[in-house]
């Protein structure tokens, strides 16, 4: 069984509805999906880290950015952060409902000084996650041994439907999109190519064929208890390592593509 993903708060979330005319009922009209932008630490709605643990900084290969550094010890646990195990992460705004078609664009660094492998799990994204937080979510980004896996919960028997190499010292930029519903999909591309799930070299233990757009329930018992937000992590397994550091880029979600395209 994996290890739980608690989050020590849940966002407020409203719905609008607007009164069409004379009528004497309201209907809700279609609600795009918030265009956010996570430049700097103050975008994000939620720091769930130790003081200091994250800070901007210069992409480390040069370009001259401005990232986003998450330095974590073996102690940044509760009651510091909201877990048992070493962790750093930053919310976006609760703005994915249920029925919410979008797209985000994130891209992170494992720099140089980063494990060659990892012997139990390190997440780098998730999401949506949301209210009622029960154990992980539906999908997350972790490093495991040699790899960067995306991987599925307990609802898919914990099944990886992507991996690549672990890369350092390369940025590795992520797209998503997704449905957030019980009858969702996602669909992905890493550095600008498409990713067939379930190709070859994965763990699947159900036989899925591969496909581009991958059908799953994005909304299941661990975060349909209303809007739900996207999270930059460094979380990792307790007693691994004395420190690890991973950098995140700029990150954005928007309702299309060409909302989080710069």
């Amino acid at each position: 069984m994996r290890r739980p993903f608690a989050l020590a708060v849940a966002l407020a979330a409203t719905a609008g509805a607007v009164l069409l005319g004379s009528a004497l009922t309201a209907a809700a009209r279609p609600r795009p999906v918030l265009t956010f932008v996570g430049d700097s630490i103050a975008d994000f709605a939620l720091n769930q880290s130790a003081p200091g643990a994250v800070t901007e900084a210069r992409d480390p290969l040069g370009s001259g950015g401005r990232v986003m550094k998450m330095a974590v010890d073996n102690g940044d646990v509760a009651p510091v952060t909201p877990t048992r195990d070493p962790r750093a992460s930053l919310l976006t705004p609760t703005a994915i409902r249920p029925g919410d078609e979008f797209w985000w664009r994130a891209e992170f660094l494992l720099p140089s000084s980063f494990p060659r492998s990892v012997p139990g799990w390190l997440v780098v994204l998730e999401g949506p996650y949301g209210p009622p937080f029960e154990s992980s979510p539906p999908w997350h980004v972790e490093v495991t041994g040699r790899h960067v896996e995306w991987v599925r919960n307990g609802t898919y028997g914990w099944d990886v439907p992507w991996r690549m190499p672990l890369v350092r010292d390369r940025w590795v930029h992520v797209l998503m999109h997704c449905r957030f519903a019980r009858h969702g999909f996602v669909e992905m591309w890493i550095d600008g190519r498409p990713v067939t799930f379930f190709r070859g070299g994965t763990y699947n233990p159900a036989h899925h064929r591969a496909t581009r757009r991958l059908r799953m329930r994005t909304r299941d018992a661990s975060n349909d208890g209303g809007a739900n937000f996207a999270v930059l992590m460094n979380y990792r397994r307790a007693g691994m390592f004395r420190s690890v550091t991973v950098y995140h880029g700029p990150t954005e979600l928007g309702p299309t593509a060409a909302a989080v395209r710069r």
